[in-house]
């Protein structure tokens, strides 16, 4: 561990009363204090580092540590602006270590935990395997007008009331797609299992039907849907205790940043700075006919590593 695995050949600091290093000077770093840099600067839930990278840090650091001390020859380690940077980038870091202290801290719900969540939310864990017919919105064609919205709506009252008898729902599927001029194959009507969460927000009425009936109809500016229930499952615990250990993590971190945050109410002069620009208008989210529908915002995806306001994980790499 006392080993050098970097050595800087013409670098040492300077005698006193000078400002250059005497010719032929060497220093180094050992294997113990460059595995502690290592260990530093990578996430605690990151795999070790493979050994490019490690070789490849080992050569910024070079360049780091080269042009650090030219800097300090030069006096600029107590430049005002120098000085003003790093205290900002010592908030930055610490702001850091604190994300990773409470992600470490904060991030293991207990099994009673788990299972008050499961019970709390029962209605998160009803499963219901969907058949779904889509409509086309007519869009008028071969010189035939586009119909009326109330013309529109009628024909979809129809194709429900046909499947509510018993009509095959990929041949209602096949006849309105036809219908309505689209010439791409009809989506597949059998959507399969489902979960609340997993549809457009106004298709959620979903999952209150029971086995065997028909939704109403609901719209988007492209189609028409309409939905049947064919069974419906209650998701056991074990099945889902991964997916409420993840979403607890995320929960847990978050509310403990957002109490340290809230801490501090941070107020800015709008005088100086100008008002606040009201966010963006959010997107509808529409189904493609040809895809199905999109899966729901981080269905099956791990918590994120930035909850609330937390800093990254990766630090800026330095300049080169």
């Amino acid at each position: 561990m006392t080993e050098p695995v970097l050595t800087l050949k013409g670098a040492c600091q300077p005698k006193a009363g000078t400002t250059t290093p005497p010719a032929g000077c060497v220093s180094s770093v050992t294997r113990e204090q460059f595995e502690k840099l290592v260990k530093a600067l990578t996430p605690p839930d990151r795999p070790p580092v493979p050994p490019d990278v490690m070789r490849n840090l080992a050569t910024q650091y070079a360049k780091i540590l080269t042009f650090a001390d030219a800097a300090r020859a030069m006096g600029l380690e107590n430049d005002p602006r120098v000085l003003q940077i790093m205290q900002f980038a010592k908030n930055q870091i610490l702001q850091e270590a604190l994300n990773q202290h409470i992600t470490e801290e904060y991030s293991h719900p207990t099994d009673q935990q788990i299972e008050d969540y499961y019970k709390q939310n029962s209605k998160k864990y009803i499963e219901v395997t969907l058949q779904r017919i889509i409509i086309p919105r007519n869009q008028g064609n071969g010189g035939k007008p586009k119909p009326s919205e109330a013309d529109e709506k009628a024909y979809v009252e129809k194709i429900r009331e046909r499947w509510v008898a018993g009509e095959d729902p990929e041949k209602l599927e096949k006849e309105a797609t036809e219908q309505a001029g689209v010439t791409t194959p009809p989506a597949n009507v059998n959507v399969g299992p489902r979960r609340p969460g997993t549809l457009p927000e106004a298709h959620e009425p979903v999952f209150d039907l029971k086995p065997g009936e028909i939704s109403q109809s609901f719209s988007d500016p492209a189609s028409f849907y309409i939905y049947k229930v064919v069974s419906v499952r209650t998701v056991p615990l074990s099945e889902a205790k991964a997916a409420i250990t993840t979403t607890l993590q995320r929960q847990l971190v978050t509310d403990k940043i957002q109490q340290i945050q809230s801490s501090v109410t941070p107020v800015l002069n709008e005088a100086y700075f100008g008002p606040e620009k009201p966010p963006a208008p959010m997107t509808p989210r529409i189904i493609n006919p040809r895809r199905g529908t999109p899966p729901a915002p981080g269905a099956g995806s791990l918590p994120p590593q930035n909850p609330g306001n937390a800093p990254p994980q990766n630090p800026p790499a330095p300049p080169q």
